[in-house]
């Protein structure tokens, strides 16, 4: 299944929104490993890749739409 350029793009604005809110209102712990400091983590990094992704994509269909027309 593909997903569309803009639903990653959603996808990646949203974890981030999320990762911000569980750095600010949640702490998780078990056997002093921050569990919620371990899903901040994950929620920053993920909309770094999606919003790259997002980028190459959209410039490679630019040079398409550039070679095309």
């Amino acid at each position: 299944m593909k997903l569309k350029d803009e639903t990653v793009l959603s996808m990646g604005m949203m974890s981030l929104a999320i990762g911000i809110l569980i750095g600010r209102f949640t702490y998780f712990a078990y056997s002093s490993f921050s569990i919620s400091d371990f899903l901040q983590g994950v929620l920053y990094g993920l909309p770094f890749i999606m919003n790259l992704f997002y980028f190459f994509s959209l410039k490679q269909k630019k040079k398409v739409n550039k070679n095309n027309g």
